[in-house]
């Protein structure tokens, strides 16, 4: 491979890094309700989209395992060369009471917002629809609840405390840090009981932010704007020399190839002319028949003086009177 491909294979590489940055591992478990009330009511558990671009979650997978469970399940498996997505499947298949994957074909409401909301209800009836779990949550009981992603990954888990009410939510702080990375340990929880407008059991919208924390506080530092000022135009002008700097190097890689190429091109006749004329190899009857050949072609014609000799005519027949004329029919008597 030359090194004009491997530059353009580590620039694009550079330039794809930002796609990683954001995703499918920006899903997080929000709040979770075990049971509405003391006759029951089905529990759920609403998930935020942390990331500022649109999220597929189909094919991510929803369980009550702890984490050693499904780990011994890729143990196992290790020598069977199966993907991760094809282990989580199966497991589906063998327990399907315990997993859940978020099926395709519903993109409409699978396809979730920016910084946006989804709940999944703990309801165990599954066919009533994409968002409908086959498991239930237990009251009383610490509730275990994952999400994986389709490779595998860990997204996110939460362990719902046993001392949690019926009607009470296991939610992330308003005022905390909304959860963005796994195990970043800057995420507080509460309980949410409903009594007050802090406390307020809000499924499918909690934790709606009107204020940006960062933003806030990058405010403070920087009342004026001059930092930001600066930031902006050194990214900007960073940009413009790192592109400098690659049109440059591709030019002097084009340039040091093109003069590779020339200098192979221009020693090829050297090289063919510095071999020596082997002696012996033709007799002299074909060397005179290809001399007689030459001497044949090189002189196939005359020599011509190039001069043109024209005659003049009286006349020419395309001139001739009677061929004016009409000619009649010769009548027979």
């Amino acid at each position: 491979m030359s090194k004009r491909a491997l530059t353009l294979l580590l620039l694009c590489a550079i330039l794809a890094l930002p796609t990683f940055a954001q995703g499918r591992k920006n899903v997080r478990i929000n709040e979770v309700m075990v049971q509405q009330d003391s006759t029951g009511g089905n529990g759920w558990v609403e998930f935020y989209n942390s990331s500022y671009s649109s999220t597929a979650v189909e094919q991510m997978f929803i369980t009550t395992l702890s984490r050693e469970e499904i780990q011994s399940v890729f143990d196992k498996n290790k020598g069977n060369k199966k993907k991760p997505k094809q282990i989580l499947v199966e497991l589906c298949e063998a327990q399907p009471m315990d997993i859940y994957e978020i099926p395709r074909g519903d993109e409409r409401n699978t396809k979730i917002a920016p910084r946006a909301h989804f709940v999944m209800e703990a309801d165990g009836d599954p066919k009533s629809g994409t968002f409908h779990m086959p498991f239930t949550f237990t009251q009383g009981k610490e509730n275990y609840i994952a999400l994986y992603d389709v490779n595998g990954d860990l997204v996110d888990d939460v362990t719902v405390p046993a001392t949690l009410n019926f009607g009470e939510t296991y939610a992330i702080k308003a005022e905390g840090r909304l959860p963005s990375l796994l195990g970043d340990g800057k995420t507080e929880w509460t309980v949410k009981d409903g009594k007050t407008i802090e406390t307020a059991v809000t499924k499918g919208n909690y934790n709606v932010r009107e204020v940006n924390e960062n933003i806030e506080a990058f405010h403070i530092k920087d009342p004026h704007g001059y930092w930001i000022a600066l930031l902006a135009m050194s990214v900007v002008f960073c940009a413009l020399a790192l592109l400098y700097i690659c049109f440059k190097l591709f030019g002097k890689f084009a340039s040091r190839n093109l003069q590779t190429e020339e200098k192979e091109q221009a020693a090829a006749p050297v090289a063919a002319a510095a071999v020596p004329a082997s002696s012996g190899d033709i007799d002299g009857e074909k060397m005179a028949a290809i001399c007689f050949a030459l001497y044949q072609h090189l002189n196939a014609h005359d020599n011509e003086s190039g001069v043109l000799t024209l005659t003049p005519r009286d006349g020419s027949s395309w001139s001739a009177k009677p061929g004016l004329m009409r000619e009649l029919p010769v009548i027979k008597k």
